[in-house]
């Protein structure tokens, strides 16, 4: 079902770390995964592995009545923890790099309820880029704004903002550029409501950005041919509209409650629809494509992808796509960010 967003007015891929793009990596899985449309699972690296091994000399010297009580502090020690864990502290941003490569874009065939500009195609990235694990946040946009423009406030510090244009994200990846020294990516000519433009390309920028749509497209999909970010089970990684209560208990959810794809990413499917870099011109046609982007008019409608958890499940497939004036916001569109890697 092709649908415009009518909305207020206001071949290999692999993820190799994770990190806060501040020169600190945390492990995780390194993967390169098959991008054939026909395999769904990906063909992952061994496991990771530690360097240091376990000591297995124990001293059967040690005094018996020194470690029991040594034990008992420890107990105490993890009682009092468990009982005082506080609030869920407020989530920071984390990136996994995905590797530049070859997939099929577009309506694959895992994908069900095409629309007539979701022509199968073959996408070549260049570039690797960084990926947000996550959306972002409430917190972490009104930090950077000064501003919580979110219909569900009660929500939560970690629930995704909400009601934000275009313009309003790519000012929020603009800030976080300048807090960090980097190029800005856009252009903005006012601040209440922004008004940006993109400076150039997107693969070219060094700073924050949102992704392309061929980026976020490549990174749901992790080298993977399921119908949604990370399944074929629309349940088990998105939030959508039979599953995001009733009543006075319907909307968003916390970030990153469900299961992620293969490259650790949450939410792709589903919870916000997101809004990516490109200006939205149609179809794409079946011709192969190399870093694509789509900048003109100056003024068009952009796109938002992944669905949300107002949406019906078909929207959270990823081939799924909606278009919307940049300007315009609702409870559902919401971003998250990416960098093109050094």
């Amino acid at each position: 079902m092709r649908a415009t967003l009518l909305l207020t007015a206001a071949s290999m891929f692999g993820c190799t770390s994770k990190t806060a793009l501040d020169g600190t990596d945390s492990p995780t899985v390194d993967s390169e995964v098959d991008s054939d449309s026909g395999s769904h699972h990906s063909d992952s690296d061994s496991a990771p592995h530690s360097d240091s091994t376990a000591d297995t000399d124990t001293d059967t010297d040690t005094d018996t009545d020194t470690d029991a009580d040594s034990d008992s502090d420890a107990d105490a020690d993890a009682d009092s923890d468990t009982a005082d864990t506080g609030p869920e502290p407020d989530r920071e941003l984390e990136f996994v790099l995905v590797a530049a490569g070859t997939f099929q874009m577009g309506c694959t065939a895992s994908q069900y309820d095409c629309d007539s500009d979701e022509t199968e195609h073959t996408v070549t990235l260049t570039r690797d880029y960084y990926v947000a694990t996550t959306e972002v946040t409430q917190h972490q946009f009104e930090t950077a704004m000064g501003y919580n423009p979110s219909d569900f406030p009660d929500c939560g510090n970690n629930c995704p903002v909400d009601d934000v244009s275009w313009h309003e994200a790519t000012k929020f990846a603009n800030l976080r550029s300048v807090d960090e020294g980097l190029a800005e990516c856009y252009t903005c000519t006012s601040s209440s409501p922004p008004s940006c433009v993109p400076n150039g390309t997107a693969y070219d920028c060094e700073g924050y950005r949102l992704l392309t749509e061929a980026e976020w497209e490549a990174a749901a999909r992790c080298g993977t041919d399921y119908t949604y970010a990370g399944s074929d089970v629309v349940e088990d990684v998105a939030w959508y509209h039979s599953n995001s209560g009733a009543g006075d208990d319907y909307g968003p959810n916390t970030i990153a409650t469900l299961a992620p794809n293969d490259c650790g990413l949450y939410d792709m499917s589903g919870t916000i629809d997101e809004w990516v870099q490109d200006a939205y011109a149609g179809d794409y046609g079946a011709a192969a494509a190399t870093d694509p982007e789509v900048t003109e008019p100056p003024e068009p409608d952009r796109l938002l992808r992944g669905g949300g958890w107002e949406f019906d499940a078909e929207y959270a497939r990823v081939a799924s796509r909606v278009n919307a004036w940049g300007h315009a916001s609702s409870q559902v569109s919401g971003f998250r960010l990416a960098r093109t890697a050094p």
